[in-house]
């Protein structure tokens, strides 16, 4: 019998009022595979992710998640945003942060042990229990985004979702972080949304998803430069989207003789 793929989305459709973010979208992570989300900003690689967290639904089609429905399963999930808006001027250390991601846990006010060594655990993970009881506004750019990671990790989730954790931080930092979700890798799935090819190339080495209203695959193999530009470049996207589904069978858009 198969597994239950991690997630699942079938003619998946979403729509704000400026019109269709995603349409017919259609595709499967199978158990322990992990991959990447690419394409040009606006094509809806962010409405991607809500959709799986379940805090947004599709206007169109079923999405499964552990072959349930999003919003039954979010303590399987994590998410790491791209940012976090926070008072710098209010007294929260790395630790505390990290336990935000024990909340569904607190009685009476107070973490018990265990969620306080649940976190401690998460912070070593990412390589930061020196900085547990620091202030997070005096964190660097890329320990806050480490923070932020061990935060998801302290759930115990079975599949992570990252939106663009590299996008503010240096090239020494990215290292690191690079290190860290190498090794995490291997204890769940990840999807990741990121323009850098050298993190892509670390995170998954069969294929990513381009999204750009509608949702291919690429083999990471195939993603030269002149396919980054034809999936970045508003003037060649339309005619990358139809080489692309030329080449998985669907000759809809196709002008053969």
């Amino acid at each position: 019998m198969a597994e239950t793929p991690v997630i699942k989305f079938e003619n998946v459709s979403r729509s704000f009022g400026i019109g269709p973010v995603l349409e017919d979208v259609s595709f499967e992570i199978a158990a322990g595979q992990s991959t990447c989300l690419i394409g040009p900003n606006g094509g809806g690689k962010t409405t991607l992710l809500r959709l799986m967290l379940g805090l947004i639904r599709p206007n169109k089609g079923t999405i499964q998640i552990f072959g349930s429905r999003p919003s039954r399963v979010r303590k399987r999930v994590a998410y790491v945003p791209q940012h976090i808006r926070f008072d710098p001027l209010f007294p929260v250390n790395a630790l505390d942060i990290v336990l935000m991601g024990r909340l569904d846990h607190l009685k009476f006010g107070r973490y018990c042990d265990d969620c306080k060594n649940t976190a401690q655990e998460a912070l070593a993970e990412v390589g930061l229990s020196d900085v547990a009881q620091r202030s997070f506004a005096d964190l660097s750019g890329g320990q806050r985004q480490r923070v932020l990671i061990a935060r998801a990790l302290a759930c115990k989730p079975e599949l992570l979702l990252l939106d663009e954790p590299t996008a503010n931080i240096d090239l020494s930092v990215e290292a690191r972080l690079l290190e860290t979700l190498e090794k995490l890798r291997g204890k769940m799935s990840i999807i990741m949304v990121s323009h850098d090819l050298d993190l892509i190339s670390h995170i998954t080495s069969d294929y990513v998803l381009c999204v750009n209203q509608h949702v291919h695959r690429h083999a990471v193999a195939d993603l030269t430069g002149d396919v980054i530009r034809e999936i970045y470049s508003s003037e060649r996207r339309v005619e990358h989207e139809k080489k692309t589904l030329h080449k998985q069978g669907d000759h809809s858009h196709c002008d053969h003789s």
